[in-house]
């Protein structure tokens, strides 16, 4: 008795079988985020260069996202760079902290409004997040929980980069914060790259 199996598009294609009756087929494997990207589902978020000028142990706020979708939002990636540092570093450096769900402070009320940047050029999809970067006069943050779920310290020059697995749900935030430890002047800029999971894809 045979099987056959049939080519479901009406084209009459057949499957290819060796002499070994071993049946060919190829696939493409692709993480979540790799999928999201290609469907229009993952963002990027930049601050771009922020001036940090004065305060060597003051946490200034320099970014803060808030997730206003009906879903998760995942953030993958966290970056950072560092230029223009002439400052002398004390102890251990400079310091980056990420905090979840800020309530107050000036980076929150007074702050500069941040493009999030689809990661599929062309895509019509949008995000709905309120995003804040630091410009003008340094920033603050409050109300945060009091231990950051990220901290990492960050040279005076040069540029970080790390997986990092955060999930949003609605009405979640979180803060970014920088510690200088004597490396002001400094330029820094810091930003998150995520998606949105499949289950959750504008409806398609």
């Amino acid at each position: 008795m045979s099987t056959i199996i049939k080519d479901g598009s009406g084209q009459g294609f057949s499957a290819r079988v060796d002499a070994d009756n071993r049946i060919y087929t190829r696939t493409v494997n692709e993480n979540e985020f790799e999928h999201g990207v290609r469907n229009g589902r993952a963002f990027n978020i930049n601050t771009e260069f922020i001036s940090i000028t004065t305060g060597s142990t003051t946490e200034h706020a320099i970014l803060y996202l808030k997730n206003n979708e009906d879903n998760d939002i995942v953030l993958t990636g966290w970056f950072i760079g560092t230029a223009n540092s002439s400052g002398t570093t004390t102890g251990v450096g400079p310091l980056m902290k990420v905090y979840y769900n800020p309530t107050g402070g000036s980076i929150i009320s007074d702050a500069s409004e941040v493009t999030v940047v689809n990661r599929q050029a062309g895509s019509s999809n949008t995000f709905d997040l309120t995003v804040y970067k630091a410009t003008g006069s340094e920033k603050t943050i409050t109300g945060y929980e009091t231990t950051p779920v990220l901290f990492q310290t960050q040279a005076q020059a040069g540029r970080t980069f790390g997986n990092i697995y955060l999930s949003l749900k609605k009405g979640a935030s979180l803060g970014v914060v920088y510690i200088p430890n004597g490396a002001q002047p400094v330029e820094i800029y810091t930003g998150f790259q995520g998606f949105i999971p499949e289950s959750f894809n504008f409806g398609e």
